[in-house]
């Protein structure tokens, strides 16, 4: 399984919306995929993070975790490496308007 489809997998069990994978290497060398989801509140972005990064570590990737953003953030990024997710708090996500720096990007959509 490749990471992305670990990411999204782990993603749609803990309940993600709005998932979106923007196939983003057209646009730069150093990431392929860019995963946005949307969260109901806190406790689920950051069930969602953790799970990410157990599933990550459980497929047996061995790929450097970083995750800018604590347990009080309505914003969280978990970058591993060639896939970066960025989890956001129901209207976070609008606030940011993150989805209009990759709309020319191809893109699939998931939900639960």
């Amino acid at each position: 399984m490749e990471l992305k489809e670990v990411v999204i997998q782990a993603i749609l069990e803990r309940k993600g919306t709005h998932v979106v994978d923007y196939d983003c290497r057209t646009l730069t060398p150093f990431v392929d995929d860019m995963i946005v989801a949307t969260t109901m509140n806190l406790r689920q972005n950051n069930a969602i993070a953790r799970n990410i990064k157990d599933k990550v570590r459980e497929a047996g990737f061995q790929i450097d975790i970083r995750q800018e953003g604590e347990s009080d953030s309505k914003w969280i990024l978990i970058d591993l490496q060639e896939v970066v997710v960025h989890l956001f708090v129901q209207d976070e996500r609008q606030v940011y308007k993150i989805d209009r720096l990759y709309e020319d990007c191809p893109k699939v959509e998931y939900d639960v």
